[in-house]
């Protein structure tokens, strides 16, 4: 933007070297479909993203789902085995085993027997039984013959330590759940990793004869059917299994899992671990303590978004290419056609009044050319007829129309609509040069006197022509009670110092300025304000302009030129009006040119100027 603005600051100074118009245009064609590009690219890849995350979502949901089911079934099938010591005749009567008791070993052995037989019905299918105990009151009575791990039950208190022990009776006959392993102690860092190789299924065992007698049934399972089923469960996404129990310990783990880890997956927190970013989604097991928890790689979200990106980007450079290439192809009109223009306001700049402006390509151009020929032949007659008047009158009309219709005006209006018609803002085209046809029609009508609101609304066209170049640079406010819209004034008399403001004030301001125009009733006079917030006038330059008189124009240094003409003709306007009128500028933290006009000099004129 501010290459742009320096384009056009260059233009309206005379100073453009070695800049074409097809520069102008393929960088306002670049700014017009690169910002686009950008924010709908963006749009789409925001999308995509979303839409991502929540095709991933949705497919763990279902993953976790059918995880859940597996793991239903898997301790549905541990369940029954567990409930087999209830088909047991020792646990459906008042029995007791007493070691000193001297059939204690016979008993025993009938007691094995059955519990054996009743074991061999149930766990047929599982082989990931690592042992299998069946504990009651101090004694364990049975153990799977074909391992030998019962050291940790070699005696009372080893079994009432375990954590296993305090679940299975706050479990109070339901499947309970326990780590092989404990959780890393405090010693450990956080980036300790558990084992999960083993775990503990414990069930307390009711005796309804006996219902003070504590019997636990432990089994102490593998992973080996969780890792045949989950640790290769990938989806469209790297995913992995938790399971942990109602304590929010550990029972299971399809990938090697840390402290911290395990902490972000119970909070369902998006988390850093591995070098990927993860987050999970997670839900409790159907009828046993246990939740479960699916935890999906966001990495591989972001990596597909990116991929978006970079195809997204792959194309859009492709088009820009081919779009450049048809840009330099056919862009050739539109050049011709300006050429042609600014060679003609070159020639009327240079103060030749015979050139015509030829027919172009463009029929926007060729309506500006019209209207520029019109007036032509319009001020050319003007210039005659105003010949037959004092010489003072001529020039200073021949001024005023010089100053009105400026080649710099023009063109920097011309390389506007060239702006719009890139970009296709066929609105703002369209009333640029309805603006523009307006102010030629005001600027050549034969009327010496108009009205205020027939002023002002020259001068918001005006305005609105020149923001074309500023942009928000540039703002306006145009202020007239619509009691006083019908008063009549010189025709051009705001023209000049507006266009001061806008010149010497605004333009060279690097800040967003605004140009004022109000028209009040003071008491007795007529008060008319032209303000702007721009550079100011030097103190130097302010009293050279107060001095000068009306028609003193050889006293104007190179830099005021046009002001000290401006002002001059303004002051003649006013003479015309009237002879009690009166000027006065002031430049201290705005710039005020106010007039002043006796009110009983005014004259009204009852029409509609809006």
């Amino acid at each position: 933007m501010n290459k742009l603005r320096s384009i056009w600051k260059n233009n309206a100074a005379g100073r453009i070297s070695g800049i074409t118009i097809s520069s102008r245009l393929l960088i306002c064609f670049l700014a017009s479909t690169l910002i686009p590009a950008i924010l709908i690219t963006g749009l789409l890849c925001l999308h995509y993203d979303r839409s991502y995350r929540r095709t991933a979502l949705e497919q763990m949901q279902v993953s976790r789902n059918l995880i859940g089911e597996y793991i239903k079934s898997y301790f549905s099938e541990v369940n029954t085995i567990t409930t087999a010591p209830y088909y047991h005749s020792y646990f459906s009567s008042a029995q007791i085993l007493d070691p000193s008791a001297p059939d204690y070993p016979q008993k025993l052995s009938d007691f094995q027997t059955e519990m054996q037989n009743l074991i061999n019905l149930t766990t047929y299918s599982h082989t990931d039984i690592a042992d299998l105990l069946i504990w009651s009151d101090g004694q364990y009575l049975f153990f799977s013959p074909l391992y030998n791990e019962l050291w940790y039950f070699s005696n009372r208190m080893v079994v009432e330590e375990q954590p296993w022990y305090a679940h299975a009776l706050d479990g109070n006959g339901r499947m309970v759940f326990t780590p092989t392993y404990p959780r890393p102690d405090s010693d450990h860092s956080s980036e300790a990793i558990y084992d999960t190789s083993s775990f503990y299924v414990t069930r307390y065992i009711h005796n309804i004869y006996r219902p003070d007698q504590i019997n636990l049934m432990i089994l102490n399972l593998t992973s080996r059917s969780f890792d045949a089923q989950l640790k290769d469960f990938h989806l469209l996404y790297d995913s992995f299994v938790v399971i942990t129990n109602e304590y929010g310990d550990l029972i299971y783990s399809s990938k090697p899992l840390t402290i911290d880890a395990l902490d972000n997956i119970q909070n369902e927190e998006e988390f850093l671990y591995d070098r990927s970013r993860w987050n999970c989604i997670s839900s409790d097991v159907p009828d046993f303590p246990l939740r479960l928890h699916v935890v999906f790689s966001l990495d591989d979200i972001r990596q597909q978004t990116l991929s978006l990106i970079f195809y997204a980007a792959q194309i859009y450079l492709l088009g820009m290419l081919l779009a450049m290439v048809l840009f330099y192809i056919f862009n050739k009109w539109i050049t011709r056609s300006a050429r042609t223009l600014l060679a003609t306001f070159s020639e009327l700049e240079q103060g030749n009044l015979e050139i015509t402006c030829p027919s172009v390509d463009v029929k926007e151009f060729n309506q500006i050319g019209s209207s520029i020929n019109d007036m032509i032949a319009k001020l050319n007659e003007k210039i005659k007829n105003e010949y037959l008047l004092t010489i003072q009158q001529k020039s200073l009309q021949l001024h005023a129309l010089q100053s009105q219709i400026q080649p710099h005006f023009m063109v920097n209006t011309i390389y506007g609509f060239i702006a719009l018609n890139q970009i296709g803002d066929t609105q703002k085209l369209n009333d640029g040069l309805y603006n523009l046809a307006y102010m030629l029609r005001y600027v050549l009508s034969r009327e010496r006197f108009t009205t205020i609101g027939q002023e002002q609304a020259f001068l918001e066209r005006y305005l609105s022509l020149q923001r074309l170049r500023f942009g928000d640079r540039l703002s306006y406010q145009l202020d007239c009670p619509q009691e006083l819209r019908g008063i009549q004034l010189p025709r051009l008399l705001l023209q000049p110092l507006v266009e001061n403001a806008v010149i010497h004030g605004i333009e060279p301001c690097e800040h967003s300025c605004l140009c004022r125009v109000a028209v009040s009733r003071q008491e007795t006079n007529l008060h008319i304000l032209v303000e702007d917030n721009g550079i100011g006038i030097p103190p130097k330059t302010l009293s050279h302009l107060l001095e000068s008189r009306e028609n003193d124009f050889t006293a104007a240094t190179s830099r005021d030129e046009k002001t000290s003409i401006g002002l001059s003709y303004v002051k003649e306007r006013l003479h015309m009006w009237s002879a009690r009128a009166t000027l006065h500028i002031d430049s201290r933290e705005t710039t005020r040119v106010e007039i002043q006009i006796p009110w009983e000099e005014v004259r009204y004129e009852p029409v509609d100027c809006g």
